[in-house]
């Protein structure tokens, strides 16, 4: 179970309240935007307050910004607490389209759910797992989409195919596209010396389960049934080095992908599948109560009715479950029609974005298990679409960031966003990069008063930089730009003391190198 710790003055009333009201209700607000006919192709800057409550912290947040559109996730607590409402309804779900001080256009939903709280799990006792399709940047043809809607239902069949009497292990993040991993040749140091930059977004699906520390079974189990799932599809794998000395960010490979044989099975599953890159998708967020199965159940049902599957950041968040998936939509099935958001119960939001997005008909597609039966039952279905992805180019380098900072202690003031200090600090060297954007963002405002955050940052670098000197290039500018978004930091009156800061373009070493303090 989580470890409960002494909590920030600036959360602790809002938590005795909710506390005392036995009130398991949570808030959110989900934010989809992208380039429709009326958008403007440009990322909302991320904020860890929510849109709907410029005054509040929330107490998670997400964000995922692949192609030029995405999502952003915000949850707290309310403080006021109110009745609780068995699930998550329409009713409490509001949708409307809204327009920021830039001029940018995007949907935001907002409501409220009542959380799982058998849902717990310890994030130390968990295990993370890399499947990669290819080591190219991401650039996915509607086939490769169906094949990674297949290899995300078989990884997520994988974690809840346990015993009879085993419900299986959660799924507690599930992302798509990520930094692909590939073996450095021998000639590198085991601290990844000499490892050249890896690609910024491949077609890869990084996964972490929880796990149970008493039964080590249940891990090889679920490498076994994802290794079957690797081999059968021509699939890379590799598990997060659990060896001691070991950090996030080193992997074992386990199976090296053989691409001849991916290409060969999406030939023979999906011939008949449209040609091309996919050029406009649906945003689509499925949102519950965090349970075992869940996602599994509604990756079934993509299976089923054949819809593809982009890119995907399933997380869990205050005990509360967020499948963003972005679907492409068939070229069959495109109409000229304003970008708009929908609500819908599971079932029938499934339905409708068959029929807006499937790339078979109706009558062609498999019928999918009922979802009423499954432990998606109860969630909803936020939609919004179409929307056009700008699918980047390939001279993109990813940087990844690690922060830890204090709240303010009074619970209007926010923090400063640390990764929008980086990326504008990276942006700034503009003899150097062309452009950056933060692809993924986790942030979490602990009990204890600590705002503690994570990201990748994508930059694109200027044509003129040889090759062999991007890493050393990479190096100089992660250093310089740590430097002075710590002086900036500092400068905003946060104590140095209390600032925990690294930035780097090899994820290992945020937790191999010292960090700024």
């Amino acid at each position: 179970m989580l470890s409960t710790t002494r909590q920030h003055p600036a959360l602790a009333s809002v938590a005795a309240r909710a506390a005392s009201a036995g009130s398991p209700t949570v808030l959110f607000n989900v934010t989809h935007f992208g380039a429709g006919p009326e958008a403007t192709p440009l990322a909302p800057p991320t904020d860890i307050a929510p849109p709907s409550e410029h005054d509040h912290v929330a107490t998670e947040t997400l964000a995922f910004h692949p192609a030029d559109a995405g999502f952003q996730v915000h949850t707290w607590a309310p403080q006021t607490p109110s009745k609780p409402v068995e699930g998550v309804s329409i009713s409490r779900i509001a949708v409307s389209p809204q327009v920021d001080e830039r001029g940018l256009s995007y949907h935001l939903y907002r409501g409220s759910m009542v959380i799982n709280p058998n849902f717990l799990y310890d994030p130390a006792h968990s295990s993370e797992i890399l499947v990669t399709l290819g080591h190219d940047p991401w650039r996915p043809d509607f086939a490769d989409s169906l094949m990674i809607a297949r290899v995300y239902h078989g990884m997520t069949s994988a974690a809840v195919a346990g015993s009879a009497d085993d419900e299986g292990v959660p799924v507690l993040f599930l992302q798509s596209p990520v930094a692909p991993f590939r073996d450095p040749s021998p000639k590198f140091r085991g601290d990844g010396s000499g490892e050249l930059p890896r690609v910024a977004s491949g077609m890869a699906l990084r996964m972490l389960v929880g796990l149970d520390s008493s039964d080590p079974r249940k891990r090889i189990a679920l490498l076994s049934r994802i290794a079957d799932l690797a081999h059968e599809y021509g699939l890379g794998l590799q598990a997060a080095d659990r060896r001691f000395g070991r950090v996030r960010g080193e992997w074992w490979s386990v199976i090296s992908p053989d691409f001849d044989k991916y290409k060969r099975r999406k030939e023979e599953l999906f011939d008949w599948a449209p040609p091309g890159v996919p050029e406009a998708v649906q945003l689509v967020t499925f949102v519950g109560p965090a349970r075992v199965g869940s996602s599994a159940a509604i990756t079934a049902d993509f299976v089923a009715r054949n819809m593809g599957i982009l890119a995907v950041s399933e997380a869990s968040l205050q005990e509360m479950a967020f499948l963003n998936v972005m679907v492409p939509i068939a070229p069959a099935r495109m109409k000229d029609t304003p970008t708009a958001g929908t609500c819908l119960p599971i079932e029938a939001g499934l339905g409708q974005l068959a029929r807006d997005c499937g790339l078979t008909r109706r009558q062609e597609a498999s019928k999918p298990v009922p979802i009423g039966r499954t432990a998606a039952t109860d969630y909803q279905v936020l939609s919004t679409g179409p929307v056009a992805p700008r699918i980047a180019g390939a001279d993109e380098y990813p940087v990844w960031l690690s922060w830890a900072i204090p709240l303010e202690p009074d619970a209007a003031a926010r923090p400063p966003d640390v990764a929008q200090l980086a990326l504008a600090q990276l942006c700034a060297a503009d003899d150097r990069v062309t452009g950056g954007r933060i692809d993924y963002y986790r942030v979490r405002v602990t009990p204890d008063g600590r705002v503690k955050g994570r990201a990748k940052i994508v930059v694109s670098l200027v044509p003129s930089i040889a090759r062999t000197s991007i890493p050393g290039k990479l190096s100089e500018l992660c250093g310089w730009a740590q430097r002075e978004v710590m002086a900036t930091l500092v400068r905003d009156h946060v104590p140095q003391r209390s600032i925990l800061l690294r930035l780097a373009w090899r994820e290992r070493w945020l937790g191999r190198v010292g960090t700024v303090m």
